[in-house]
């Protein structure tokens, strides 16, 4: 989780957003988590599992890169420094490919 706030910190105000989405723990214990960690991205609760469901995760963790549009253009699984020169010369492709 640390990589993916650097993430979130380099592309801030920028057209890219992270996302957190906690899938089968409760509330409070999810809350506590992101507080104690310094997480300032967003983190959403996938109570039902829909989310989950919808993108195909089947184990977490799980990320994935969605285009504006709401389409899937990448995924990973397992755990991953999101923080490196490669993620973000990827992710500066995928933002200049939306924006000409």
């Amino acid at each position: 989780m640390p990589s993916l706030e650097r993430l979130h910190q380099h592309f801030r105000g920028e057209p890219f957003v992270v996302l957190g989405i906690d899938t089968g723990e409760e509330k409070d214990k999810v809350l506590s988590f992101v507080r104690d960690s310094g997480l300032t991205f967003t983190t959403l609760l996938d109570e039902d599992g829909e989310v989950s469901a919808r993108y195909g995760v089947r184990s977490t963790p799980a990320k994935i890169l969605i285009d504006t549009e709401g389409n899937v253009v990448g995924a990973a699984l397992g755990y991953k420094d999101w923080d490196s020169d490669e993620v973000h010369e990827l992710i500066r492709l995928l933002i200049s490919k939306k924006s000409t």
